[in-house]
């Protein structure tokens, strides 16, 4: 007979929104557990530049930079072609300032401004051309985290460069320059930025509070009774196996590396993803399999 483990909450996906999910959950009193189909995990979050968008946070009303609700849904509805649903974007502007005042008082994450960094279409009805909008958390040592640093995945888009994109010529026409020497002691003490930093400051949240991160552990079917979601089937260490919860977060990244989901939905080829492997549609699929709805499925 099949061991089942249970938990409040199961998140599928230890990217950025996994991992606050899980956070998220822990924080406000459910027991936790994340499951990551790769070995190593952080996804393309950790392979990213790790910047977040999110107006009206927390850090630009303390620096006096003004934003509003009313602004950010202007701007999100003049570039959506209408596909974004409503209620979706009213959900973002409205929790993801709570979102960040959240993490900042309760975790070690930690975030600052990407300077001057204005939002992609600041020509637009309610863009920030002087920015204030797009957050990074600062370098961290990955001696912080001990053996659990070389849990984190390492991609070949920023790798280990021991540069916040405040830095860098990606996050400002002019980059600021770091001379030789702080840059050698940033690699002694194997300081990270970017999607490295992001996903360093959120495992080193988990760890704090012992939410347990299990790897290799790809789930494969979400279990249903009388319509409710209440399991999820995976395989862990060469075996099946079942946890039963109340809620599952499905945060396991995209379709792109599913040739068969993207000629699908995709308006063309891909010929070249940008994203961890691993992202081949694997929740999309489950969903499908129980009935749920998919949307802004045109993207990858």
């Amino acid at each position: 007979m099949m061991d089942i483990d249970r938990y409040d909450v199961v998140v599928m996906g230890s990217g950025a929104a996994g991992l606050t999910a899980a956070l998220a959950a822990h924080g406000h009193g459910a027991s936790v557990v994340v499951l990551e189909k790769a070995e190593q995990l952080g996804g393309t979050s950790a392979w990213s530049g790790g910047m977040i968008w999110i107006p009206n946070n927390p850090l630009m009303q303390r620096a006096g930079i003004s934003d509003s609700r009313d602004e950010a849904l202007t701007y999100l509805r003049s570039l959506s072609h209408d596909l974004i649903p409503d209620e979706l974007a009213l959900s973002y502007v409205d929790h993801g300032p709570e979102m960040v005042a959240w993490l900042l008082a309760n975790t070690p994450v930690a975030f600052a401004m990407v300077d001057q960094f204005p939002d992609y279409h600041p020509e637009f009805p309610g863009g920030k051309p002087q920015g204030g909008r797009s957050l990074e958390c600062p370098l961290m040592s990955f001696k912080e985290l001990g053996t659990h640093a070389d849990r984190v995945t390492v991609g070949s888009n920023y790798g280990t460069a021991p540069v916040s994109m405040a830095e860098s010529n990606l996050g400002r026409a002019v980059p600021v320059p770091v001379s030789e020497e702080e840059m050698q002691r940033r690699r002694l003490e194997d300081m990270r930025g970017c999607g490295q930093s992001l996903i360093g400051h959120l495992l080193k949240a988990c760890l704090q509070r012992d939410i347990e991160i299990r790897t290799q552990a790809a789930a494969t079917d979400l279990l249903v009774e009388n319509g409710v979601v209440t399991g999820v089937l995976y395989n862990f260490v060469g075996a099946q196996r079942q946890l039963a919860c109340e809620n599952v977060v499905l945060a396991s990244g995209g379709f792109e590396w599913n040739q068969d989901l993207v000629r699908a939905f995709l308006r063309g080829p891909m010929t070249h993803p940008v994203s961890v492997p691993t992202n081949q549609g694997d929740a999309l699929l489950m969903c499908m399999r129980i009935g749920v709805s998919l949307g802004n499925m045109r993207e990858a």
